[in-house]
């Protein structure tokens, strides 16, 4: 027989083991919901009443329970988790290399990234942050006017990408880069194929949904090239890279129907797929149409003939500051971020 008596309870005593204490049990102690228990336990109570906090507060005290990010956030005075919410879109190498380039930088200033491709957008955002209580939210699309209320409440910053409106959103000025910046892609594009004599220009996005957003936002860079040019857009239309080329082929007719002689495309692998069919259609690139896509892909190096493109510094760089700052203030961010990544024109055979 094994003498339990003056053993100190826990440890490596099977016996004494307890089961592991949830936010739940301390709700439904308390009489609340989860995500009560994580305002209060994060320190993120302002809009819940004093006598709730108190009671969630007993019930944690006497179930034992101090959740390990709480403890953390008490520590340290702010959390470090940076949430960025993403969608599920087309693969691209410049978006990868722009999550990476987030997270090592965020790293080395003390903060982690955690990606949702959902939360926000295919799934509700209040889901997530009943699990989570990120130092700030960083979305890559604009987010709905719901969430960004939900944030409010939870006294959770916001950084955003993308501009909304021109409207200011809480008093504060909208962060207008990166929408900015897309548009100064398309307006490049624009300018480099009235450069080279082009008359007639339409412009070629996805049909992708996701894609949307920076499709517009190139498209309308494009409208503003041409019309600082005195042109007007020829034709718009949307291809997929899903549908066995029949968008791309029923494009091409549109081209010649309307006797462009011109096109701006969304991406480098749209643009690839639309060279195979001009070319299926007999018709001569560059001669007989001037084809600029978006992203420097390599594979536009390795096209017949070889793909003209933009490329452009990574973006991100000029939102870590603001990041980091929002993080650690705890507050939205109304200052002006100044950073202008570069664009430029890499110049091959197809314009």
């Amino acid at each position: 027989m094994i003498d339990l008596s003056n053993r100190p309870p826990g440890r490596s005593d099977p016996v004494a083991k307890k089961r592991v204490v949830r936010s739940q049990d301390v709700a439904d102690q308390a009489g609340v919901s989860r995500t009560t228990v994580s305002l209060v336990l994060n320190h993120r109570d302002a809009s819940i009443p004093e006598k709730t906090r108190q009671k969630v507060i007993k019930a944690a005290d006497d179930l034992g329970f101090v959740p390990s990010a709480a403890g953390r956030v008490l520590q340290r005075g702010r959390g470090t988790v940076v949430l960025c919410l993403t969608v599920d879109s087309e693969p691209s190498l410049k978006a990868d290399e722009a999550t990476n380039v987030l997270s090592r930088s965020l790293h080395d200033r003390g903060l982690t990234c955690l990606f949702s491709k959902t939360a926000g957008s295919t799934t509700p955002l209040k889901q997530l942050l009943e699990e989570i209580t990120p130092s700030v939210v960083v979305p890559f699309f604009q987010l709905s006017n719901e969430d960004k209320d939900l944030l409010k409440r939870l006294h959770i910053p916001l950084v955003e990408f993308f501009r909304p409106s021109r409207k200011k959103y809480n008093g504060l000025p909208p962060v207008e880069l990166f929408g900015d910046f897309q548009e100064s892609v398309g307006a490049q594009q624009a300018g480099y194929l009235m450069g080279k004599g082009c008359e007639r220009i339409a412009y070629v996005g996805t049909t992708t949904s996701s894609n949307s957003s920076i499709c517009g936002s190139r498209l309308a860079g494009v409208r503003r090239g041409l019309a600082a040019g005195g042109r007007n857009l020829v034709l718009n239309a949307n291809i997929s890279l899903h549908d066995h080329g029949q968008s791309a082929d029923a494009l091409v007719n549109c081209l010649v129907e309307n006797k462009c002689d011109g096109v701006c495309v969304y991406n480098d692998q749209l643009a690839a797929l639309l060279i195979s069919r001009v070319k299926d259609k007999g018709i001569e690139i560059p001669r007989g149409l001037r084809i600029i896509g978006v992203d420097n892909d390599p594979i536009a190096a390795y096209l017949q003939p070889s793909l003209t493109s933009i490329d452009y510094d990574n973006v991100v760089f000029a939102y870590i500051d603001a990041i980091v700052e929002a993080s650690e203030c705890g507050d939205n961010l109304g200052k002006t971020l100044n950073h202008t990544p570069r664009i430029w024109v890499v110049e091959r055979q197809s314009a």
